[in-house]
């Protein structure tokens, strides 16, 4: 079992699905879209490749996606060929750099919260960057940021 939630402010939306997977997604749009279009889309279950359906991805639109992933959990090939494949994507932001996909899956670096592929007692090593998400007051816009690495990109909410 798992809950997820769409979250509005002004005109952004935003989607977290929490660990539902690919048949599960594809209720949440068929045969009725009860989720509407998205701004920004946290992929549910942690990127693993029984998630992001492409059916889901079609119908909320996202432009941008957050993978909250480990450096092994999630972030695999599946969803990343998924994501990419979405038309409407214009960004998408990882919390670790996928060690279980093939390298050039993953989003580009400046992207990426935390590079490392650390494991076992080395695991407490990791810098443990943040991605934050604000919305402007108006729900206008929206600004993705990885504060840690001074990367950070305004994006204009969607008229839907």
């Amino acid at each position: 079992n798992s809950a997820g939630f769409v979250l509005t402010f002004g005109r952004f939306r935003f989607m977290e699905g929490g660990d539902v997977t690919w048949n599960v997604e594809e209720k949440v749009v068929t045969p009725y879209n009860v989720a509407g279009s998205i701004d920004v889309y946290q992929t549910n279950h942690h990127g693993n490749s029984d998630s992001s359906n492409p059916i889901l991805l079609k119908s909320i639109a996202p432009t941008v996606v957050v993978m909250n992933n480990g450096p092994r959990k999630g972030g695999q090939a599946g969803a990343f060929a998924s994501l990419k494949a979405a038309p409407s994507v214009k960004a998408l932001y990882q919390v670790h750099k996928s060690f279980v996909a093939p390298a050039e899956a993953n989003a580009p670096e400046e992207f990426i919260a935390n590079l490392e592929d650390l494991r076992g007692a080395e695991a407490a090593k990791c810098p443990a960057n943040f991605i934050k998400l604000s919305v402007a007051p108006d729900g206008k816009s929206y600004t993705i940021s990885i504060p840690a690495k001074g990367h950070s990109r305004t994006y204009q909410t969607s008229v839907k």
